[in-house]
């Protein structure tokens, strides 16, 4: 059973007793500013999307320039794109959209800790997307047990954030438009992987 096969985060939880809970849990995030090339770039693809834009559009020029963007800040994160095979069992396993993991040197990827997974929310299925994101986040948990996992989906406009402690999935009110909170949504990228790097080391027994 692959990961898309995940329709809604109730069929995780049906097979992995997950719950949910739904609150603001990421508040006073500050935002990241960003500089003028970006926010002119950023402009422009969303002047230019098409109607109906494919997912390989939706992700060079939405969602994967701000990633990309933040990720660099973070010296012990490599960032995946349809290239990370996850296996946790034989029910979740597949290779996550998108993928955030851990690594003490990015030149070693051989050794690296899957910590933040990402699914694109194609046309504009949310609740399908979070299903997906869920399950990897479940499998991420399953090889790395104890340790914080977060997750989010977009469909390159707006995003959505969460993550899972123990087995209780713990998912924010707030969506975020990349529009009119574009730094925000940076500050809450930032955030999200200061606190998977800590959750990380924590884990490795590095703090």
């Amino acid at each position: 059973m692959a990961f898309s096969d995940f329709k809604t985060i109730f069929d995780v939880e049906a097979s992995y007793k997950t719950k949910l809970e739904k609150d603001k849990i990421f508040v006073k995030i500050p935002p990241l500013p960003l500089p003028d090339w970006f926010m002119k770039d950023l402009d422009y693809s969303l002047k230019t999307k098409k109607p109906n834009p494919s997912e390989i559009a939706i992700c060079e020029n939405l969602i994967s320039p701000i990633i990309r963007y933040v990720a660099q800040r973070h010296e012990h994160i490599n960032f995946w794109s349809r290239e990370f095979d996850l296996e946790a069992d034989s029910k979740l396993c597949g290779t996550p959209d998108y993928l955030f993991s851990y690594t003490e040197n990015q030149r070693t990827v051989s050794k690296t800790m899957p910590l933040i997974c990402v699914s694109e929310a194609k046309v504009d299925n949310f609740a399908q997307a979070w299903g997906q994101t869920l399950a990897e986040m479940v499998a991420c948990q399953i090889l790395h047990p104890t340790m914080v996992i977060y997750g989010f989906a977009s469909n390159g406009e707006m995003w959505q954030f969460a993550k899972l402690v123990d087995n209780v999935f713990l998912q924010d009110a707030n969506s975020y438009n990349i529009t009119t909170q574009t730094e925000q949504i940076a500050g809450l990228l930032n955030y999200v992987l200061t606190e998977a790097v800590g959750e990380a080391e924590k884990y490795l027994g590095k703090r």
